[in-house]
Formats: structure tokens, sequence, C-alpha cells
């Protein structure tokens, strides 16, 4: 098995998986070097290896956590709600009236997704969806329709900016995002979450519809799911990216070179163009399921989160939701800390 080619600030993924996995699940180490026609010092010696790795991933997240610092600030204080109004408004009839435009821009979510490649990391997810988007595709003519998808995304990826998240993945009419945690500090994150989700919904009401409405386009609502877990980076692939080399012709050559030196990329020179092939990467984890699935239960403009999310709000907050009755409800998540039903709250509609 040959060693992952990411190799973001000294961290590697150890190849020996299986050692690690039977390690993990308490084979003892006799076992497993005679399993795998090993000495007893060679495992010792691999799984020593594989926790000094592991210890340098856990302070690579600590460190890499610390940078996004909006995140660990409550920004509704700071967040002018009328002003974001006022400048969706403004966006959204450029989107309907003179071109459809997408402005927002991934490449700092993906960077910093990097540095967490082969790790797992606690973070909050806030999935945002389109209610009735289906009627809307159906009833709509593509040139109507796209406007809308490009400008409800570029609004709600600018919300969830402002509040210190991160968008890492477009699904269709759905927007998956994420809100790093700090190491035993989960008010900060929740409390940014939640807030930005009412002001998404404030965004959407009183910006977004005046302008669609006034403008004979039908009306849009949202549903929010947001929870907290651990999650796992995983690299899909690659995906290009091109640099014109020519632009820094003024950096010393030194300079130059160290800018596509990163061993996760691929040169390929053309036509003063340097194509980097980067990891394409994802989010993989338990919480993500129900953030998504748990939008379901939600009417258009409420917001449902999480027991975990819940516990960690003050208790201004948690006065805005109540718990959401599961009965016969399809909902099989079960908590892992107690054993019970996976609890949800939920907003009242705004």
């Amino acid at each position: 098995m040959s060693v992952n080619s990411i190799n973001n600030n000294n961290i590697v993924i150890h190849p020996d998986k299986t050692i690690i996995t039977l390690y993990e699940s308490d084979i003892p180490l006799e076992t497993i070097a005679f399993q795998l026609d090993l000495s007893i010092k060679q495992v010792y010696d691999k799984i020593k290896k594989y926790q000094m790795i592991d210890k340098g991933k856990e302070k690579s997240i600590l460190e890499a956590s610390k940078v996004p610092k909006l995140g660990m600030l409550l920004l509704d204080t700071v967040f002018d709600i009328d002003s974001a109004i006022k400048d969706s408004q403004q966006r959204t009839w450029y989107n309907l009236k003179v071109r459809s435009e997408f402005n927002v821009s991934q490449e700092k979510t993906q960077e910093l997704m990097e540095s967490f490649v082969g790790t797992n990391v606690t973070l909050v997810i806030l999935h945002v969806d389109l209610v009735g988007s289906t009627d809307l595709s159906m009833n709509l003519p593509l040139k109507r329709l796209v406007p809308i998808i490009q400008a409800f995304t570029q609004e709600m990826s600018l919300v969830i900016e402002a509040y210190g998240g991160y968008v890492f993945k477009y699904v269709g009419d759905a927007i998956l995002a994420f809100f790093f945690t700090e190491k035993d500090d989960l008010y900060f994150p929740c409390v940014n979450a939640v807030t930005c989700a009412y002001s998404m919904v404030t965004v959407i009401q009183k910006g977004m519809n005046v302008i669609l409405e006034a403008n004979d386009y039908p009306e849009l609502g949202i549903r929010i799911g947001i929870d907290i877990g651990e999650n796992a980076i995983v690299q899909y692939g690659l995906r290009p990216e091109t640099v014109n080399i020519n632009k820094n012709q003024n950096e010393p050559d030194e300079k130059k070179s160290n800018d596509i030196s990163n061993p996760a990329t691929i040169n390929d020179e053309r036509n003063g163009n340097t194509i980097l092939k980067k990891p394409r990467l994802d989010i993989l984890g338990y919480t993500i399921n129900i953030a998504s699935k748990m939008t379901n239960f939600a009417k258009p403009n409420q917001i449902i989160i999480g027991e975990e999310v819940y516990q960690n709000l003050n208790i201004q907050d948690k006065r805005k939701f109540k718990n959401l009755d599961i009965g016969n409800i399809e909902w099989n998540y079960i908590n892992n800390s107690t054993g019970n039903t996976y609890g949800l709250f939920i907003s009242s509609q705004l």
C-alpha cells in the first residue's frame, strides 16, 4: 500500500491501516504480528510511529481551528442585518435583470480542509435547502429558474461566511456548511450557527422575496438543520486549478517555485499556465446525515437542531426552540451517550 500523496504541514497518512485498525480494536500485539507475519517489534514500532503522527494531527487541528477567529466570537452583535437585507435585494435584482452571477469562492474552505485530511474533527454542520424546489423547476423555464437558484446560493453563502462558517458543498438547491469548534468549547460555534440560520431566514423573507415578488417570481422558503459531532475529512480524487505562472514575474525564482511545490499537486505547464491538481475533499460523518435528514421535518422557514447543539446554547436561545415530538416520525438515529432516540428541537416559524 502506497503512502497517501497529501502532505500538508508535515502531516502524512500512515500506510499500515490494517495494523492500526487491529490495534484500535484491542487485538493483542502478538496476534497482530502473527496474522501479518511481522515481528512484535515491527508492529510496536509502526504503532508508535502512528501515535506520533496522530499527535501531530491533533496539534494541527487545534492550530487550524484557531485560524477562523470569527467562529470563536459571538457574531450576532456585529452582523448588520439591515445592511445584509439591502445588499441581498440589490444583488437579487441584478441577477434577475442584468446578468446571473455567482461570486462566492470555496478556495479558502478547500485550503483549510487540506490541513485535516486523514483526521477526525468536531464540526457544527449546517444544512439548508429550498422548499418546493421541484415545483419551481417544473413551473419555471430554465432562464428564469437559474437566476433564482444562483441568487439563493450566493446570498446564503454570504451569510454563512459572515458568521464564521465555511460552505463546503452545493447539492442542487441545498447547501452544506460547517463551523469549526475549539477543544472543550462548543458554545460559540453552536450559537453562531443558530443565529446564522435565523439571519438566513430573515434575508430570504425581507431581502430576496421582496425583489422576487416585485418581479413576478415565486417567493422562496427554506428549511435548515444543524447538528454537531465528529466528522472525517476525506479525499476523493484530484481537482484541477489553473495558475498563471507569469503574473508573479517580479518575485524571486525561489518564491515562485515554492508556490507550486506542494507534493499534493501535479504540475502541467500549458501556454504559460500551470495546472495544479489539488485534492478534492469532502466531509463524512454521522452528523451530516442527521443535519440533512432533520430538515424533512421542518416547515418553510423553520430551523431544526439536534439535542447536542441545543445543550450548548444559552437559556435565551434555548427558549426559541421546543422539543419536536418524534412520535410516529420515521427517525432511527440514536444518541450514543444515552442509548435513547436522538432528540430534535424545532423553532417557531418566522
